[in-house]
């Protein structure tokens, strides 16, 4: 798998002493006749059960992404935002339907 960071992602990670990503599904109830929403998220942490994800190392960092995600290649994790307001998100990681 080809996983890449950007270099205002590395530097996000590597002011906050981080040194693991985990990508997972999140699936969010709502209300009416939607049902379910699927989502992506993010947590700067090793996964709890690591053995229910794909593993991977870009750099310094380790990768951790869902098997339940979808991944196409290449997988770029990004910054987005400024200041207290900043987050990652990855581009090549989508939900299965």
């Amino acid at each position: 798998m080809d996983i890449r960071l950007s270099s205002r992602a590395q530097k996000y990670l590597r002011d906050r002493n981080v040194s693991a990503i985990t990508f997972y599904l999140v699936d969010i109830e709502t209300t009416g006749s939607i049902g379910a929403v699927r989502e992506v998220g993010l947590s700067l942490a090793t996964p709890g059960h690591p053995e229910n994800f794909r593993y991977e190392q870009a750099g310094e960092f380790d990768i951790y992404i869902d098997s339940r995600l979808e991944v196409t290649e290449p997988v770029v994790i990004k910054k987005q935002g400024f200041w207290k307001f900043s987050s990652l998100y990855a581009d090549g990681l989508g939900v299965r339907m």
